[in-house]
């Protein structure tokens, strides 16, 4: 079967002619596999002969079909030859739509379009220049990581006498409007931070100074923006039971501190570990941002017309990790989407330019690896993964990777060395 080759842009058309002994082929294979399908009186079902199910059923009874056998094998044979031409081959994204011109004489013109992976006219990507990117970690900031440590290691004590701002105050209340309760205006033994400023303005602030036991109405009125219509700017009061008072104790760093939360001896020691540890946050954070930087300036000098179908399979990996990341926190995108008031389609619609950029960005990485020929061997995808894997307590060898893992490890090593290029070669201004 005979087809020329015509490319605009990103999209290809096939135009396929078949011979009248090819259109004969593709009839016969039709009816081989479909003659089981139809019942001819005095034959039994699937051994009639090929004229007499279509004296029976009509002369064109098998054309759909050796259509469809044409089409596909019109499409094979372009992909047989187009894999022979190596680096050169086209690399199509989607599936092709097909379209049959004419039938006439025993010959059969169609053609076959799809979207292919786009050309890169790629701008300039050594010498980029980047900001200057630094974060230092001053005395303070090992102060307030301290804190926050010794944060989340407080207890929470019952205290006799008044409740300051900052103190845990544990209450009943029932709200009215008018003399009328409302719809989530009364709780019980619920605890409630003051100062946290988690209820309607004002509202903490008269619980200052109760002592447990203490009864209180609270007057409030709602803001005028408030989420519930009905309430928006009413005037309300809250009668208020305190049952108890606690205070959040926070402990005091300090050597024995650091005994309890850490492995050092000293809070000197422990003190010296976390500011390493936050400067090696840092050192990765610099990392980060000095690569997309770099990323986004090579998007930026970059052109290429990006078919619909490779926006669409980069959203697809969208809603993957999206998916992936939700279910560790006992979501699901059909939950996300329901909390969220949207819809994926609404989802696809609102990020179709960041999956555009997206789908660019990983065409001119993809270019340059080819370009620099970037490569990584079997050796050092498995030296990876065997320095990622602890030693086995039973004394054995480490397990060895499998070529799935081989072929994924090898890709992180080519993206690791093309972003260290990449910035290695980059100028700060």
């Amino acid at each position: 079967m005979k087809y020329t080759v015509n490319r605009e842009k990103s999209e290809v058309t096939l135009s396929f002619t078949a011979s009248e002994a090819e259109w004969k082929e593709a009839e016969n294979k039709a009816y081989a596999q479909n003659r089981g399908r139809y019942s001819v009186p005095g034959f039994r079902k699937g051994h009639a002969p090929k004229h007499m199910i279509e004296q029976y059923y009509g002369a064109g009874v098998f054309a759909d079909d050796a259509l469809d056998e044409l089409v596909q094998s019109g499409w094979e044979k372009f992909l047989d030859e187009n894999d022979a031409k190596g680096d050169d081959k086209l690399v199509p994204v989607d599936r092709p739509s097909a379209n049959i011109e004419s039938v006439k004489g025993g010959k059969v013109t169609f053609t076959l379009k799809f979207p292919v992976r786009p050309e890169v006219k790629l701008g300039e990507y050594k010498g980029i220049k980047i900001p200057k990117i630094e974060y230092n970690v001053s005395e303070e900031d090992v102060d307030a990581e301290l804190r926050r440590i010794a944060e989340r290691g407080s207890k929470i004590e019952e205290k006799d006498g008044a409740a300051e701002n900052g103190d845990i105050v544990n209450i009943d209340f029932k709200g009215t409007v008018d003399g009328v309760a409302f719809d989530g205006g009364t709780a019980e033994k619920y605890d409630l931070t003051l100062g946290s400023g988690s209820f309607i303005p004002g509202f903490e602030d008269q619980l200052v100074g109760a002592k447990a036991g203490e009864e209180r109405a609270v007057k409030v009125t709602f803001p005028e923006d408030y989420h519930a219509d009905a309430l928006a700017g009413k005037e309300a009061v809250f009668e208020c039971k305190v049952n108890k008072v606690s205070v959040k104790v926070v402990p005091e760093p300090s050597d024995e501190w650091a005994k309890d939360v850490s492995e050092y001896e000293t809070l000197a020691e422990y003190r010296d570990s976390v500011k390493k540890r936050m400067e090696e946050q840092n050192d990765r954070r610099v990392k980060s941002e000095k690569e997309n930087a770099v990323i986004n300036a090579i998007a930026d000098a970059s052109e290429a017309d990006i078919p619909e179908a490779m926006v669409s399979a980069y959203l697809d990996d969208m809603l993957r990790d999206l998916s992936f990341n939700l279910y560790y926190r006992g979501m699901t995108t059909e939950d996300y989407f329901k909390y969220m008031g949207t819809t994926e389609e609404e989802y696809r619609k609102e990020n179709h330019d960041k999956a555009l950029r997206g789908a660019l960005t990983r065409l001119c990485l993809e270019e340059i690896v080819k370009r620099e020929n970037i490569t990584a061997t079997d050796e050092e995808a498995e030296k990876k993964y065997l320095d990622s894997q602890p030693e086995p307590e039973d004394g054995k060898e480490k397990r060895k990777p499998d070529e799935k893992e081989l072929s994924y490890l090898k890709d992180e090593i080519v993206m690791d060395k093309l972003l260290s290029m990449l910035v290695s070669s980059a100028v700060t201004e």
